[in-house]
């Protein structure tokens, strides 16, 4: 089970590139141990304004508004974002995607909770993404394993 440290929200887009940022503006950057073998990525909160258009990447969307757009550093693979679109699915973008892709699994969400390194073994580290869903109450997570990627496969986790 993951320690999940923060429930700020996210949202994602409507895969459709465009450049610039959209007068988005970075409101928090962190990085910190969540237990002896996850840790947290070191991350920047986007603020999605009240147009909900992010541009991440230079690959704009519209996301749901009152929540932020996670950029996570990846730190030894490419960096990501991720956010909550406003019908709830969940997207990411990373550098060359050619835009915003539904996560895999068909999740839907409320809020991106907290990316997550794993830190036992740096031949093997994996991502992990932690989203949590109000209407259960529940945190749900799915991993990101090399060299395979996102495994599609949504848990609960907490």
């Amino acid at each position: 089970m993951v320690a999940l440290v923060t429930t700020a929200s996210a949202t994602t887009a409507q895969a459709s590139p465009a450049s610039g940022d959209g007068g988005v503006s970075i409101i928090a950057q962190a990085s910190a141990q969540a237990s002896d073998a996850i840790e947290l990525a070191p991350y920047q909160l986007i603020t999605v304004p009240a147009n909900g258009r992010v541009s991440c990447f230079n690959y704009g969307g519209t996301f749901k508004v009152g929540t932020y757009v996670y950029k996570v550093d990846w730190a030894t693979t490419s960096d990501e974002c991720f956010g909550i679109g406003p019908d709830r699915k969940i997207w990411h973008a990373w550098p060359n995607s050619g835009g915003w892709k539904q996560m895999p699994g068909g999740g839907y969400a409320d809020h991106i909770a907290t990316p997550f390194l794993e830190n036992t073994d740096p031949r093997s580290k994996y991502r992990r993404l932690a989203v949590y869903t109000q209407s259960s109450n529940t945190f749900w997570c799915q991993d990101y394993i090399l060299p395979a990627g996102w495994d599609g496969i949504w848990y609960a986790c907490g």
